[in-house]
C-alpha cells in the first residue's frame, strides 16, 4: 500500500514504509514483492492471474532505477520474490540458449534442460537482496502446459532443476498454489522450506473465510518436511488506502494467531502509517525471531474421531514444551481436554483465556465455557500443573506462543531476546482459589537473562 499519497510510486514510498518501520522499532527480517513488480505478457486479475512473465526483473514502469536500486534504498533488506508461469514471448525464450516446450493453445512454456536454465537464472539476481524464490501458480504452470501431461520425467525434472539451481545460488523456496503432487515432490528438493496453506488474502468476496484456516494442510505439508505458511495479512482494522485491498481486516489477531503458529514466517503488509505494533509484536521477539511453537498447528483427532470433515473443523491445537495452545472459531462454546486430543484422566490443568485473562483447572471428562474475544473466536493456554508445587507456568501472556522455546529454555534455566529487551513471565497458583502471578525481568544487552524465581 502506497498509503494516502497516491501520486507516489513504490520507487519513492517504499524506503519511506521501511523508515517508517524502523521509527516503530518493527524488526522486520524480510521482504516479499509479490507480483507486481516484473512485466508479463498480458493483464492480470484481482487475484493475480493472467499472463506469463517476460522478463523477471524490475519494471520499469515500478522500479525505474532497477531492483538493485531498490535493495539499497531499503539498506539491503533481505527479498523473498514472486515468479509465476514462464511466457512463450519472454526474453529467456527468444535470446537464451535453452530449448523449450511451448503450449501452442495458451503460449506458456517450460525449458527442456530445467537444471540447466535454473542454475544460469538464479545467477542473474545479483544485488537484490533476493534470499528466498517463490513459485506461485505451480498448479496454472501445469494446466497450461500440455507436454507436462504428455511428458512423464518433465514435472520432476522441472521441481528438481529449480531446486538444484537455487541451492547453487544459496537461495531457498516457497512452493505456492501446489497440487499435491507438488507439495510430495518438495522432499525431493531440499531448497523447498515452506509452502502456502491458506488461499490469497482477500476481502468480501466468497473466498474470504479461505484465506486463513491451515489445519488440514499444515499436517500435509508439515509430515513432508516443510512448514505451512500463512498467507500475508493486514495487522490493523485500518482501511488500507493504496492497497490493493482496502479493507479494513475485521479479524487481523485470527491472521497473527494462525500466521504465528504456522511456524512459517509472519508477513504483515499494511501500508504506510497503518501497522499495529502491539499486534505484530506479539509474534515475536525485539529482534524479530518469531516465537513459535514445537510444530504447526493442526486440526486435532477429536474432529475426525467425531465424524467430522476436516473443512468443518475450525478448533486447531499444538504446542511448545508443556504447554498447548488451542484456537476456536466458534465462538465462546464449551472445552474439554480431549478437544486438544489429552487423553489422561490423571492431571489437572491450568487454563488460560488469552483474551480475557480468565483462569480455571479442568481434568479429563470436564467441560468449561471457553469465552470468545473480542473478535468471536477464542484463545487459551492449556498447561498442567505441578503435582508438588500446584503451579503452571503459563509464561509470556502477551506473546501469542506464551513458552516459545526460542525465549525460554526450561533447562538451563534461561530466557532469550533481543538487547535489553523486557520479558513478562506468569504462573497460575493453585491455592485458596486460583491466582495469577506474574513477575517481569530485563534482558542483558547479550539478549540473555534468568528466569525469575516463582
Amino acid at each position: 500500500s502506497t498509503g494516502e499519497d497516491t501520486s507516489k510510486t513504490y520507487e519513492e514510498v517504499l524506503p519511506e514504509v521501511k523508515a517508517y518501520h524502523d521509527s516503530l522499532d518493527i524488526p522486520f527480517g524480510h521482504w516479499q514483492f509479490d507480483s507486481w513488480f516484473y512485466p508479463k505478457d498480458g493483464p492480470v486479475d484481482h487475484g493475480g492471474g493472467g499472463g506469463g512473465v517476460t522478463n523477471w526483473t524490475a519494471d520499469p514502469s515500478i522500479f525505474p532505477s532497477g531492483m538493485a536500486n531498490i535493495n539499497e534504498l531499503l539498506d539491503d533488506m533481505p527479498t523473498i520474490m514472486h515468479n509465476r508461469q514462464w511466457s512463450a514471448s519472454s526474453d529467456y525464450v527468444k535470446n537464451w540458449e535453452f530449448e523449450w516446450f511451448i503450449d501452442d493453445e495458451t503460449q506458456i512454456a517450460i525449458p527442456k534442460d530445467p537444471a540447466a536454465f535454473f542454475t544460469r537464472f538464479f545467477q542473474e539476481q545479483k544485488g537484490w537482496g533476493l534470499t528466498m524464490y517463490e513459485q506461485d501458480w505451480i498448479m496454472k504452470q501445469y494446466d497450461l502446459t500440455d507436454s507436462l501431461f504428455t511428458n512423464l520425467t518433465l514435472a520432476n525434472l522441472w521441481h528438481r532443476g529449480m531446486g538444484e539451481g537455487a541451492s547453487a545460488a544459496g537461495l531457498s523456496i516457497q512452493y505456492c498454489m501446489p497440487y499435491p503432487n507438488d507439495i510430495l515432490s518438495s522432499v525431493m528438493n531440499k531448497a523447498v522450506t515452506n509452502i502456502r496453506a491458506t488461499d490469497d488474502y482477500f476481502h468480501g468476496d466468497d473466498r474470504y473465510e479461505s484465506n486463513w484456516p491451515i489445519g488440514q494442510t499444515a499436517m500435509l505439508i508439515h509430515a513432508l518436511g516443510a512448514l505451512p505458511f500463512k498467507d500475508g495479512f493486514y495487522s490493523s482494522t485500518n482501511v488500507q488506502t493504496g492497497g490493493q485491498e482496502v479493507g479494513p481486516e475485521l479479524h487481523p489477531d485470527r491472521h497473527a494467531i494462525m500466521a504465528t503458529l504456522s511456524t512459517a514466517m509472519v508477513g504483515p503488509m499494511d501500508g504506510i502509517n497503518l501497522l499495529n505494533v502491539s499486534r505484530v509484536m506479539s509474534t515475536c521477539n525485539s529482534r524479530g525471531e518469531i516465537l513459535k511453537p514445537d510444530k504447526p498447528v493442526t486440526t486435532p483427532d477429536y474432529c475426525y474421531i467425531n465424524g467430522k470433515k476436516g473443512e468443518d473443523c475450525v478448533s486447531y491445537s499444538t504446542s511448545s514444551g508443556s504447554n498447548i495452545y488451542f484456537f476456536d472459531n466458534n465462538g465462546s462454546a464449551n472445552f474439554t481436554l480431549d478437544m486438544i486430543d489429552v487423553n489422561d484422566d490423571t492431571l489437572e490443568y491450568a487454563l488460560y483465556n488469552w483474551y480475557t485473562g480468565s483462569t480455571y483447572t479442568i481434568k479429563g471428562g470436564e467441560s468449561i465455557v471457553l469465552e470468545a474475544g473480542y473478535e468471536g473466536h477464542s484463545y487459551a493456554v492449556i498447561s498442567p500443573f505441578d503435582n508438588i508445587t500446584d503451579i503452571a507456568f503459563i509464561g509470556e501472556t502477551d506473546k501469542i506462543v506464551t513458552n516459545s522455546r526460542a525465549r525460554f529454555d526450561h533447562k538451563e534455566g534461561l530466557v532469550r531476546g533481543g538487547e535489553n529487551e523486557r520479558v513478562r513471565q506468569c504462573w497460575i497458583v493453585k491455592g485458596d482459589g486460583l491466582r495469577t502471578v506474574c513477575k517481569e525481568i530485563t534482558l542483558t544487552e547479550d539478549g540473555v537473562g534468568l528466569m525469575a524465581p516463582m
